[in-house]
Formats: structure tokens, C-alpha cells, sequence
């Protein structure tokens, strides 16, 4: 199978199911709808210096404590509260590859009082000698590595119920002590 070529914001329209050879479904006529992605919010978090654990049963990892931040959308904005956190997994691979297996939990506070639990989880992937500088070169652009986010909310405030059930993603980056993401919701 050929790899699709994709551009920023295109989503690979799947085949059709009678091209498929391992499906069992008989009904080519029930067609899925193609998601659309709807920008939720630009994220700015500031971090204190990461806190390397050390190679335990699950990998290298390490942790680092938000110090806060600030998100703004179309229909949230607010700040990140102080003591959330990064509980990441580094694993290496093969030649010059490594991906951070991010685990993080924020509470954001929006402008009009609501408080918002986000948790998400993901990965960054890169070279290592492009991830190990992350921290210090903030010349690092977001593409020269690959951070991707699954986002979870939930909140009490019924003018932000949305969020408990909806789906959200981000592309992210690592600019220095900052985690920079555009976060959208998936419809």
C-alpha cells in the first residue's frame, strides 16, 4: 500500500469498502461521515526545568511543573493555573529516533470564572539531538519535530458542559520553557 500525501488541514478520504479485502460488510451504501476539525483555542503554557526520574520499569522518565499560562479561542479564554504537570516517558529507537510519550494535567481557569480540568496525552517524536535541545534553543521550529495531543475537559459549569463529552486534538510544539498548542475539537 502507498503512503497518502497529505497537506496540513486535508483529511485522506477513505477507499471504497468493496475495494477492501478483509471486510465483511455488506452494506457499501452506509457511508461514515469525514470529520471536520474546529479550531478551539491557542494554548501557552510556562514550565518550570524538567525532573528526570530515571530509567524505571516503564522507561526513561521525567516530570516538570507548570508555573501557568494562558489559552484563547472563539468560545473559551482564560489562564492555566499554576501546578499542573508533564509525567513523560522517553523511549529511543533505532539510529537517531526518540519519542516523549506525554501524560500532562492542567486546570484552567476561563475569563468568566469556570474551572476546567484538561488532561492530555500524546507524543513528540523527533532526531535526539533535535529533542535534547528543545529546552534550551528556542531557534527549534515545531517542524523540525512531530507533537501531536489527545485532549480531555471536564467541568461542572454548565455554560462549559461541551466539553465533557467532546473530542479534541492539538498540534503542538516545545519552544524553550513554553508548550505551545492550537487545540480543535473534532466533529
Amino acid at each position: 500500500m502507498s503512503s497518502p500525501t497529505t497537506t496540513p488541514g486535508s483529511i485522506e478520504h477513505p477507499p471504497p469498502i468493496q475495494s477492501l479485502s478483509n471486510t465483511k460488510w455488506s452494506k457499501p451504501s452506509y457511508t461514515l461521515p469525514l470529520p471536520t476539525l474546529q479550531f478551539l483555542f491557542h494554548l501557552e503554557c510556562d514550565m518550570e526545568s524538567f525532573r528526570p526520574i530515571g530509567l524505571g520499569p516503564h522507561g526513561d522518565r521525567s516530570t516538570v511543573i507548570f508555573k501557568g499560562g494562558r489559552f484563547e479561542g472563539p468560545r473559551m479564554r482564560g489562564e492555566i493555573l499554576p501546578g499542573g504537570g508533564d509525567w513523560e516517558i522517553v523511549r529511543d529507537h533505532d539510529g537517531d529516533q526518540q519519542t516523549a510519550h506525554l501524560d500532562t494535567r492542567y486546570n484552567l481557569v476561563t475569563h468568566d470564572g469556570a474551572t476546567i480540568y484538561l488532561q492530555t496525552t500524546g507524543t513528540r517524536t523527533g532526531s535526539k539531538s533535535v529533542l535534547k535541545k528543545l529546552g534550551e534553543d528556542e531557534g527549534i521550529g515545531a517542524d523540525a519535530f512531530k507533537m501531536r495531543l489527545h485532549l480531555t475537559m471536564e467541568t461542572g459549569d454548565e455554560r462549559y458542559s461541551w466539553v465533557n463529552s467532546g473530542v479534541f486534538i492539538a498540534s503542538a510544539g516545545r519552544n524553550g520553557k513554553m508548550v505551545i498548542y492550537d487545540a480543535y475539537e473534532l466533529l
